[in-house]
């Protein structure tokens, strides 16, 4: 579980405070000799660290180490950065690989009080305060490094402080998924039914229902967030979560124009496999259906209008998938081919147990999403 957790945090972009520790029930595995032990040491390079960050002290690392090496040592000596970087090595492979180390973090601590140093927990909460005050006013000083901005602008610095939707380690992950990225917040991968149709297989319910080819149909998505975190997603609740967006924005040409071309790409991959029907992969080559629904929440994109504008305009019908989230959305959306609206429950109590929404208003913005779907 802390893995996991380790894990996902990171990849959703979050920074640690201090190094993941793991116990051993077995004493002789032990460092401290307990696993309660090696907790109260961890306990208190993690309170020393809290209290490093309260006085507003920055770290001496450069932040990017790397299966214990330390590129910028600062204050630190050379005795001390190895010893700490030593304790990294106890990582799992796996996050050995995927993470890099915060063990400067942890020579942050010891540096601003040492191990034993103490906080109260009633004092936690000031602390925690005074970490999320001064970790924004980092962000802005980072933000800020190299730029001589004017009034004029102004506007463009709010963009620009914007961070990007996809994180590294989240794009890393989704390419070996292999998902197509398409600048920083949208993607594009083969379905399944897809490369049925391309062997002379059946196609998927929109082709038994509405005639659609699945090989000529382009699954995509111009936003990888979602403001749900369903039970059932298969993206694992990896994608980011939000209920407005937040993140820097690409244009909706830019995204059309790499989509199609990626998709192209996946379908030249095909090219004399076996039981792949050679008219068909000719004809998979020029999409007409663009089913909007891979993952996360397409409508939350704020150019959704214009993107399927341009889809029309290339001669693709499209397939708009939306959680029942975003009703002003909904009303405010230009007409699409096809609309649909997920209804995953029946009541309150349900919908909020199967789909987790991040709403706390949810249940209302539900039934005013059926509602403006009437309208429509």
């Amino acid at each position: 579980v802390g893995r996991n957790i380790d894990r996902w945090l990171w990849m959703l972009g979050a920074s640690r405070v201090v190094t993941r520790a793991e116990g051993d029930c077995n004493v002789a595995q032990s460092k401290h000799g307990s696993l309660e032990a090696d907790f109260e040491a961890w306990k208190d390079k993690f309170l020393g660290r809290l209290q490093a960050l309260c006085r507003g002290e920055k770290k001496p690392c450069s932040g990017k180490c790397r299966k214990g090496k330390c590129k910028s040592l600062g204050k630190q000596s050379k005795e001390s950065s190895d010893h700490e970087h030593g304790a990294s090595e106890h990582e799992n492979t796996e996050a050995e690989e995927l993470f890099e180390t915060s063990s400067e973090e942890e020579a942050d601590a010891e540096e601003a009080g040492g191990t034993n140093s103490v906080v109260d927990v009633e004092d936690l909460g000031n602390i925690m305060s005074h970490m999320k005050k001064t970790k924004r006013e980092r962000e802005l000083e980072e933000g800020d490094v190299g730029r001589s901005l004017t009034r004029e602008n102004a506007g463009r610095k709010e963009e620009g402080d914007k961070r990007e939707m996809i994180t590294p380690a989240l794009r890393e992950a989704l390419t070996k998924q292999g998902y197509k990225l398409i600048g920083s917040h949208s993607g594009v991968k083969l379905c399944r039914w897809t490369k049925a149709m391309l062997r002379g297989r059946g196609g998927c319910y929109k082709h038994t229902f509405y005639g659609i080819e699945s090989h000529r149909c382009m699954e995509a998505t111009p936003s990888l967030a979602c403001a749900n975190k369903c039970v059932f997603c298969w993206r694992h609740h990896t994608n980011p979560v939000g209920t407005e967006w937040r993140w820097k924005m690409d244009q909706p040409e830019m995204i059309l124009q790499e989509a199609i071309e990626n998709h192209q790409n996946m379908i030249k991959q095909f090219k004399g496999v076996s039981g792949v029907k050679a008219d068909r992969f000719e004809e998979a080559m020029t999409a007409k259906h663009c089913a909007l629904s891979l993952v996360g929440e397409p409508i939350m994109y704020p150019e959704i209008n214009r993107f399927v504008k341009l889809l029309h305009q290339h001669s693709i019908s499209s397939f708009l998938v939306t959680n029942a989230q975003f009703p002003d959305e909904i009303r405010n959306l230009e007409p699409v081919t096809q609309l649909y609206v997920s209804v995953d429950a029946s009541t309150k109590e349900s919908l909020k147990r199967i789909d987790r929404p991040l709403f706390k208003d949810f249940w209302q913005r539900f039934l005013d999403s059926l509602k403006a779907l009437s309208e429509k």
